[in-house]
């Protein structure tokens, strides 16, 4: 069975084809460091089978910090523990990437403590906040801190990074028409647009060498004037060029109504204003101006599983690189389909895997078929203050 036979990215052995997908984790403290917890993890999902873990994201900057108890990444300082951490990992030959990131407008200053940029001026629906356009020398700034982040991953004897290209924050925002209004050579064309990835490559590939780099991407977004299906197969080209050992297709943007997260009934206000500090402490007014306003700006996306293969398969026909599918696969059935059909060389899940850490083996064992997973959605709002963990659709305050 091709799900569970054996295969490499960028020269690093995976055992099956069964990703992790990153997922933010709210195991840092207040200063970025990973708590003790993040490894007792990360061992239960490679004990639970998973052929590889791809790391929460770490902010390569404190104006890229998108949540409280996210972890950081800017300096030097983080790379003793994550040696310590990837010492413990060694034994179970489960490889890590690190999700290196900068959440550009998808923060707040309240949480980063500095100001909210991003390519162009915008505002952005999550935390109802405005941001500034970066300058020349910022954004010169930010692609040394990403290499430079690179550079530590390796280092901390990661197997390898995932440049966070998707979902709205910042290095998706240079590439997004919606929100790259640039006039300089860092907007305008696809090209142009996807200039701050490429230099990040090639000045990363001239200090880590072969060390594998990977990319997550929205393939399309719900933006209007955002990317489309056929610019993201351009993108996916581009990432190649640069020299991108593999890329995980997902979709959405800043402000569509988290497509990138489908859930099969409304999500309760009651969920925004429990778990999300910037909503919790609205006036009374205001709080049943969001719940009227709720519809607009949750909707309900679909189709609610396996809605990236379409995308991962247009891209593989492509590019020749590894092509990871993500987004509701929930059936071992369909991994099958899938990776047998051609339409992708690895899937990476998500929710699955917080509700069941060990369902990769229950799959090989045969004592399981599905995710057991009834995609509230609940844990991906909960885990911005908190730990994370499976709510089960139940609201907990």
């Amino acid at each position: 069975m091709k799900v569970f036979e054996k295969s490499s990215i960028g020269g690093v052995t995976l055992s099956n084809r069964i990703i992790r997908s990153a997922t933010h984790e709210g195991m840092g403290d207040t200063a970025g460091n990973p708590l003790p917890q993040l490894t007792d993890l990360y061992l239960r999902l490679a004990g639970g089978g998973v052929g590889a873990i791809i790391t929460g994201f770490a902010a390569v900057q404190q104006s890229g910090k998108a949540v409280p108890n996210m972890r950081m990444f800017d300096d030097d300082r983080y790379i003793d523990d994550y040696k310590k951490l990837n010492g413990r990992m060694g034994a179970l030959a489960v490889p890590i990437f690190n999700q290196i990131v900068h959440s550009g407008g998808s923060t707040a200053s309240f949480i980063s403590g500095t100001d909210v940029v991003s390519p162009s001026p915008m505002k952005s629906g999550l935390y109802l906040s405005s941001s500034r356009g970066l300058s020349e020398d910022e954004i010169q700034e930010t692609i040394n801190s990403f290499v430079a982040a690179i550079v530590r991953s390796k280092k901390s004897g990661f197997s390898g990074v995932q440049l966070h290209a998707a979902h709205g924050f910042l290095l998706s925002e240079f590439l997004s028409p919606h929100v790259n209004r640039r006039r300089d050579s860092w907007g305008g064309s696809t090209e142009n647009r996807f200039r701050i990835i490429a230099t990040i490559m090639e000045r990363a590939r001239e200090k880590v060498g072969a060390y594998p780099i990977m990319a997550k991407i929205s393939a399309y977004d719900g933006d209007r004037g955002g990317v489309t299906l056929d610019e993201g197969l351009r993108i996916a080209e581009l990432f190649q060029k640069s020299g991108c050992d593999g890329l995980e297709v997902s979709c959405g943007g800043i402000n569509d109504g988290f497509n990138t997260l489908r859930v099969p009934r409304k999500i309760p206000a009651d969920v925004y204003f429990t778990m999300l500090q910037t909503y919790r402490e609205l006036p009374a007014v205001k709080k049943m101006m969001v719940r009227l306003m709720m519809p607009l700006m949750v909707k309900r996306h679909t189709p609610l599983y396996n809605f990236n293969v379409d995308a991962a398969e247009a891209i593989k026909k492509r590019v020749d690189i590894p092509v990871i599918a993500v987004g509701g696969i929930r059936k071992l059935a369909d991994i099958e389909e899938l990776l047998d059909g051609g339409k992708a060389d690895y899937v990476a899940m998500s929710r699955p895997l917080i509700r069941e850490p060990g369902l990769v083996n229950k799959f090989k064992s045969g004592e399981q078929s599905e995710s057991r997973c009834i995609n509230c959605g609940y844990c991906l709002f909960g885990v911005a203050e908190n730990q994370l963990r499976c709510y089960n659709g139940k609201l907990v305050s």
